[in-house]
């Protein structure tokens, strides 16, 4: 019987994006799935894979949106892994990293209440090395959510922006953004922008902002792609399913509280604030507990009386914060909370720097290692890269007052982490500079908002204090935004926020983290609940932050206005020379029995060679150091005539002094050579042990070694 050949129907549309290739590709690839789509740019082919959940938990008060970047070694040319496993494991900090770019970007533009669970899947299939994957992962997720008909106000638009040599380069390769001075990753939908992701060197506003502009004419074409391949589909509107209050109920709400109760809860920071609010909801739950129980009263349910309670509140101190200028603490949209700093708090770490505001607080600690102990990124997109200063966030429950254990590393705590470490990474000296490793470990032992540009403030205050030449202090501020909107989703009254509070970001629109040095921004990130903001907006946002997080700078300043001039007591000293590289092996030893020997007998001293003859020597005492580069010197060193040392005398004969050389020589120094007449024995005046100041003045050819005493 003969076989039936499957037809296979791919619908395909092609772009040109500033002067690269872009694709889409369905119908082909796992058509299981809700919705697959290939895309395409250059030689990069990804597949995006969205299903969404028939069956949603009706009590959800969130939606339950999943975007998993798998990582592919093969999709990058390269066997990878483990070398005992030789397979993908958990997903790198830079999957991660994507996965979460793209989550923000997406994330707002789904309705309001949906409780479906939805899973982006992101396969690398073919990887250009050329191009990093950010701007990649949002717009195929958008365009496959789309195409799987659930209700999404997209399409939403990505573009990646870099300032190189005075020109703004739009997709640019790895390579242009390893020396812009600008990296600017932004999304949204057709005239505004929803997301942020920024790196920069002290960047100009006049130079962010024509970036801005750019990215938001790129997305715009990013959108008009998307649709027009759309347009090609067959797609079914998904059924999904809502859960939230009625406006009955938030009526119901709004009307037992009364303003006396809400406003009770205004002129208070975050934890007095949750307490009263916390009580507050016990109590709702207590007072509408018969229609609660009442199974046919389908308006009134544990989590949409949360949810009413919730709004309510949102509304009444958002309207005072719009109509009265008074925050949710009392403070105005300028007030920045008040401020602590602190630095060299324990006596053994090589660095600390505390930072205080509000209810936030941030412990940063600096460790300094060797020029060889730093950290390899090692995944589908960086191939054995050598990172010497590197950034670690850590939020436990605690810090919000959770009686949970800890788990691992979350995205979130890698994503902030990448954030501060971006904020000052381009501050950090160079190797030949301050040729140390640095790790920052920002702990959270507070939270009450922007933990992140916290940890930026923490983590000047550590540098600094473990001694390390920053070329310019950085602080950050996270910035707020309320808004008021007419019938058409127009913005008609906002007010944007200085020091965004926890309470604020909870129920605010927008979340903006800013960092920088007195002379301009370094980072950014943006992420909103709102489907897209103006640019105004944003250039206003950037204009306020600016000026806070200087003010700011100027009280992290008043506790240490500068690195200090060297590194602290228990910091590992480096001490740099330049050997003949030709001699290392000799260093080495065969097998690496005369290092290891070094190492030994130096208190473990660490010892590290570069091809062209640096070497580094690390230890926390100089005296350690000393000894291990006198060892190495006498094993580099050839013997020449003309040549001085301070030598050790071995042995003193009636015909002259014999004294100690590298290389294990011997070198005599003939009565004649001694500098002066001694009529009774040499003995009386020289001893062994002692040092003398030597010249070689001949080396025979039987290898017999004359020196002088000099001086």
């Amino acid at each position: 019987m003969p076989t039936t050949k499957r037809a296979v129907h791919e619908y395909q549309s092609s772009f040109e994006r500033n002067g690269k290739k872009l694709s889409f590709a369905a119908g082909k690839l796992a058509v299981q799935a809700d919705a697959s789509v290939t895309l395409g740019f250059e030689d990069t082919r990804v597949l995006f894979s969205t299903v969404m959940s028939k069956e949603a938990k009706s009590d959800a008060d969130f939606l339950p949106l999943m975007v998993e970047m798998r990582e592919s070694f093969a999709a990058a040319g390269r066997i990878g892994g483990a070398a005992y496993r030789r397979r993908e494991g958990r997903p790198s900090d830079q999957a991660i990293l994507n996965a979460r770019l793209t989550d923000r970007a997406i994330r707002p533009m789904f309705p309001k209440g949906m409780v479906n669970d939805i899973v982006i899947t992101v396969t690398p299939m073919a990887m250009d090395p050329r191009y990093p994957l950010g701007v990649v992962s949002i717009v195929g997720s958008s365009i496959s959510i789309m195409a799987a008909g659930i209700p999404f106000e997209g399409p939403v638009g990505a573009a990646q922006i870099a300032y190189v040599n005075g020109e703004y380069i739009v997709n640019p390769t790895n390579e242009q953004l390893e020396v812009a001075t600008l990296n600017l990753v932004v999304a949204g939908k057709k005239g505004s922008i929803n997301m942020i992701e920024t790196e920069a060197n002290e960047v100009s506003d006049e130079v962010l902002k024509k970036a801005f502009e750019i990215g938001q004419a790129e997305i715009d074409r990013s959108c008009d792609f998307q649709s027009e391949f759309l347009a090609q589909l067959t797609i079914t509107p998904k059924e999904v399913t809502f859960n939230k209050p009625s406006a009955t109920l938030e009526e119901a709400v709004k009307s037992y509280l009364g303003s006396e109760k809400l406003e009770s809860l205004m002129g208070n920071a975050k934890v007095s604030f949750n307490e009263g609010f916390s009580a507050f909801e016990k109590e709702l739950l207590e007072a509408f507990k018969e229609q609660i129980a009442d199974e046919t009263n389908v308006e009134y349910s544990v989590s949409k009386v949360k949810m009413a309670f919730f709004n309510v509140t949102k509304y009444h101190i958002r309207n005072r914060t719009l109509d009265l200028g008074k925050r949710v603490d009392d403070r105005t949209k300028l007030d920045i909370r008040p401020l602590y700093c602190e630095v060299g708090l324990f006596e053994r770490t090589h660095g600390t720097g505390l930072f205080w505001r509000g209810d936030t607080q941030v412990l940063s600690t600096v460790t300094l290692g060797g020029p060889t102990e730093y950290l390899i990124l090692d995944d589908m997109e960086n191939d054995d890269i050598q990172q010497r200063y590197f950034h670690h966030y850590n939020f436990p429950p605690f810090s919000v007052g959770e009686a949970r254990g800890i788990r691992g590393v979350g995205r979130r705590e890698i994503g902030h982490g990448r954030l501060a470490e971006k904020a000052l990474e381009k501050m950090i000296p160079t190797k030949e500079e301050f040729p140390y490793t640095i790790r920052v470990v920002s702990e959270c032992l507070g939270s009450g908002g922007s933990t992140s540009m916290g940890s930026v403030c923490g983590s000047t205050l550590s540098l600094m204090d473990a001694g390390v030449p920053i070329k310019k202090p950085v602080a950050g501020i996270a910035m707020g935004l309320f808004t008021e909107h007419d019938e058409a989703g127009t913005i008609t009254k906002y007010a944007v926020l200085n020091d965004l509070m926890g309470t604020e970001d909870f129920i605010g629109d927008m979340d903006f983290k800013v960092a920088g040095t007195r002379d301009g921004i370094t980072a950014i990130q943006l992420d909103t609940k709102l489907k897209g903001i103006p640019l105004s907006i944003v250039f206003e946002t950037i204009d306020q932050a600016n000026a806070g997080y200087r003010e700011i700078m100027e009280v992290m300043l008043e506790t240490l206005p500068a690195p200090r001039a060297q590194v602290g007591r228990y910091a590992p000293k480096i001490h740099v020379f330049t050997v003949d590289p030709a001699k290392i092996k000799e260093v080495i030893g065969k097998g690496g029995d005369v290092i290891n020997k070094i190492i030994e007998d130096c208190d473990n001293i660490k010892i590290d060679f570069e091809d062209d003859g640096t070497c580094y020597l690390t230890h926390a005492d100089l005296h350690i150091i000393d000894k291990a580069k006198a060892i190495i010197m006498e094993i580099v060193t050839d013997l020449e005539v003309w040549q001085s040392f301070d030598a050790e005398i071995a042995r003193v004969e009636d015909y002259g002094v014999f004294v100690r050389l590298p290389k294990g020589k011997m070198g005599l120094a003939h009565v004649s050579q001694l500098g002066q007449k001694y009529p009774d024995s040499l003995s009386n005046h020289f001893k062994v042990g002692d040092k003398m100041k030597v010249i070689i003045s001949s080396i025979g050819t039987d290898g017999k070694i004359a020196v002088k005493k000099v001086g």
